[in-house]
């Protein structure tokens, strides 16, 4: 029998009704996983309420309510699920990319393992509006009780009529099945993942088509994330208009926001998008436990920002990221501290983007996978010489925007923007061996 991991105690509304938790609401109350406790919470009314509705009339109310996809990218949801083509004859596919390996990011394993029944439902919902009548969990391998978690819900589902033939009377059939990953970074990509649910090595393939026309099988299919599908759960039990009353005019509705480093209550906050990062790190997460000098915004992939008043005021969310220099993510924010290198903190991603390359094409392969991290090894164990820095960034200009998937441009996010904001310790590394802060966390020195 798996221990369940202590859960992050949800935040709690106080008189602000822009802080009351939706999505994390019943994480860490006991017996939250099981389908007595959902039902008794108002579990699968988003369900019975969608198919009042009609399957385009949900497709309708979520493009209405804002949503975008939290897996990272931010596309519009109802907008992605109107993609899927309409009486083709053809099987369906939806999956939910439960693959949650970006660095910085551990939300999805709370609804995972602590609220499954919601997940089961907005896939239900999904299901129903993209007429597919299959949808695949693709959970990552590390997330061994989760799986199991939902593995149980899936058969309280089946057992209690919400999953199966005729769910809840409606005329509509729709099944689950939970696939665990091998714990490869790669299998977060889409394609990719639709290659290792196929049981064929996990490389991403060539778009168009995209998944929507031939996905899994060959089939028209469509991938979304835990948090999203947990939103549209929501959306259709409350509304559309509730949920497009929180956040901002673009970037509606709740979001998970991770916050990881050196403060002094690391972990999950339910936040609306628009909340500031000083709102987070300082109102939240109860401030740093030391002097800081960079931000990660949103999982590891995202390039860096700098620790001032400017950064810590910018809203979380879509387009106030990007026009800072950044990306939102997943969430994940990540506090450098300054007595940290940031040579050897950008080593440390680059040499995880290098691990994780499924070596398919050659700028990633040899790009990533080789020259990259040699080239910080070298910096960072004070073999460095004039020069050095300038040779990582015209190498990035060959490496940006020509490998067959993002990874490599995620691995040069936090490369190019910690060589634009921390230049001075790259050249001391490679002009004298010896790092601005020698004192801790260089490689050389463990």
């Amino acid at each position: 029998m798996t221990v369940a991991e202590p859960a992050p105690k949800p935040i709690t509304s106080g008189k602000d009704p822009r802080f009351a938790p939706t999505l994390y609401a019943h994480v860490g109350q006991p017996e939250s996983w099981t389908l007595d406790y959902y039902l008794r919470h108002g579990g699968y009314q988003g369900a019975r309420r969608a198919f009042a509705m009609g399957p385009d009339a949900v497709i309708e109310e979520v493009k209405k309510s804002g949503l975008r996809g939290r897996g990272g990218a931010g596309f519009a949801t109802g907008l992605k699920w109107s993609f899927m083509p309409l009486n083709d004859g053809k099987q369906h596919y939806i999956i939910c990319n439960a693959d949650e390996s970006e660095p910085g990011s551990f939300k999805d394993r709370y609804l995972l393992s602590e609220d499954p029944h919601q997940l089961i439902e907005g896939m239900l919902i999904g299901g129903y509006a993209m007429r597919a009548s299959v949808g695949y969990i693709y959970i990552r391998g590390e997330y061994v009780h989760a799986a199991e978690r939902m593995w149980a819900a899936i058969h309280e589902a089946r057992a209690a009529g919400l999953l199966g033939k005729n769910v809840l009377g409606s005329g509509f059939d729709f099944d689950l099945q939970v696939h665990r990953g091998a714990g490869a970074y790669i299998c977060g990509e889409e394609t990719a993942l639709m290659n290792s649910l196929e049981g064929l090595r996990a490389n991403p393939r060539l778009k168009p088509p995209f998944p929507a026309a031939a996905g899994l099988y060959g089939l028209p299919t469509t991938i979304n994330n835990v948090e999203t599908f947990c939103a549209a759960t929501q959306i259709l039990k409350y509304g559309a208009d509730w949920h497009a009353r929180m956040g901002t005019e673009k970037s509606k509705g709740m979001k998970l926001f991770q916050i990881s480093g050196p403060v002094r209550r690391p972990g999950v906050y339910e936040l609306p998008l628009g909340a500031t990062f000083r709102e987070l790190i300082y109102d939240w997460a109860g401030g740093p436990l030391e002097e800081m000098k960079a931000i990660i915004p949103g999982g590891s992939s995202c390039p860096m920002l700098p620790w001032d008043d400017k950064t810590l005021d910018t809203p979380m969310d879509y387009e106030s990221v990007a026009a800072a220099g950044s990306m939102l993510g997943t969430g994940g924010v990540t506090l450098i501290p300054k007595a940290d290198c940031i040579v050897n903190v950008t080593w440390n991603l680059v040499r995880f983007y290098g691990h994780e390359s499924c070596g398919k094409c050659t700028p990633c392969r040899e790009g990533i996978s080789s020259w990259m991290t040699r080239m910080y090894e070298k910096l960072v164990r004070g073999h460095g010489q004039p020069g050095d820095v300038q040779l990582i960034l015209d190498m990035s200009d060959n490496i940006g925007g020509r490998s067959f998937c993002a990874l490599a441009d995620a691995c040069l996010g936090p490369v190019l923007s910690s060589i634009k904001l921390f230049r001075e310790e790259y050249d001391a590394l490679a002009q004298t061996g010896q790092g601005m802060y020698p004192a801790r966390r260089r490689w050389r020195d463990s």
